[in-house]
């Protein structure tokens, strides 16, 4: 690991020239997002409530507020998560302001950091392709990033953290459709449909997919 760099949480942001209002990206500004018109509105959900899987080695807490979590620029294939947030009683409530952390691989599947912790324990150059959102009004949230790729004999996958007031919280991951690894990972066994996200490329060249989560109250 690289030599650490004690940082403050204000110090870290300025560094990294990140604003907790708001972050510019694609038309999108934290916790004011623009779902595509494919999102599927709360029909019936086949999968009940969306299951946990391991956080992993390699979380680190405290990351900053961003919609777009490659503000490093890390080359590859621009991706793009959007969904919503249910829970309640009935499991079918909208919830607001529900703190959704996020953090991948690049695209050589190497996480950055190759560690775990506080986000002070690193110097900001050592991290990328991290951060957490919040879901607004509507339940709805959104982020940008790139595809990740295979890290070790895993599927490609992105990991989340997700807490709510009056909620469980949840740590789970997402993967890809019709990814070769996909039988092979021996992590995460019996895997829901709902957390195999189908992307779809827009007009700007972005793959868009959509992850709604289920929480239990």
């Amino acid at each position: 690991m690289n030599q650490k760099k004690s940082l403050s949480r204000k110090g870290f942001l300025k560094t990294l020239g990140i604003s907790l209002v708001a972050f510019p990206v694609v038309g999108c500004s934290v916790r004011n997002y623009q779902l595509s018109e494919d999102h599927a509105s709360l029909q019936n959900n086949p999968c009940g409530l969306t299951d946990p899987a391991e956080e992993g080695p390699f979380f680190v807490a405290n990351t900053a507020e961003v919609v777009n979590i490659n503000y490093t620029n890390l080359p590859g294939i621009p991706i793009k998560v959007q969904g919503k947030v249910y829970g309640g009683k009935r499991g079918n409530t909208p919830l607001a302001n529900v703190k959704i952390e996020i953090w991948h691989a690049d695209r050589e599947g190497v996480y950055r950091p190759t560690g775990s912790g506080d986000v002070t324990d690193y110097d900001s150059s050592e991290i990328a392709l991290r951060g957490h959102v919040y879901t607004n009004a509507k339940g709805e949230y959104a982020f940008h990033s790139i595809r990740p790729g295979i890290y070790g004999s895993r599927r490609r996958h992105i990991h989340y953290k997700i807490t709510a007031p009056q909620h469980r919280p949840l740590t789970t991951q997402t993967y890809w459709q019709a990814e070769k690894n996909n039988q092979r990972d021996s992590v995460d066994r019996n895997t829901e449909e709902c957390r195999y996200i189908h992307f779809r490329k827009n007009q700007r060249g972005v793959e868009v997919g959509t992850f709604d989560i289920y929480l239990k109250a």
